[in-house]
């Protein structure tokens, strides 16, 4: 039986890559994280992934917004 993970990406450098031609940071695409950590791939699990639309700003994630997740 696959583990299943859920992964809720709300924003951040966390989730971000060098864009190879600019050098800037670009948000990474959570559906293709096995190109991005081809190690994840010893695993047998199932990713589901989630990422909002506008990356939300740590400082504006406060109770109310889990809450709000949830």
């Amino acid at each position: 039986m696959k583990t299943k993970i859920l992964l809720i990406y709300t924003g951040g450098t966390i989730g971000m890559v060098q864009d190879s031609d600019t050098g800037a940071l670009i948000p990474l695409d959570f559906k293709h994280l096995t190109m991005q950590v081809p190690e994840l791939k010893r695993f047998d699990y199932q990713l589901d992934a989630y990422e909002f639309d506008e990356p939300i700003d740590s400082s504006n994630v406060n109770p109310e917004f889990w809450a709000e997740l949830v």
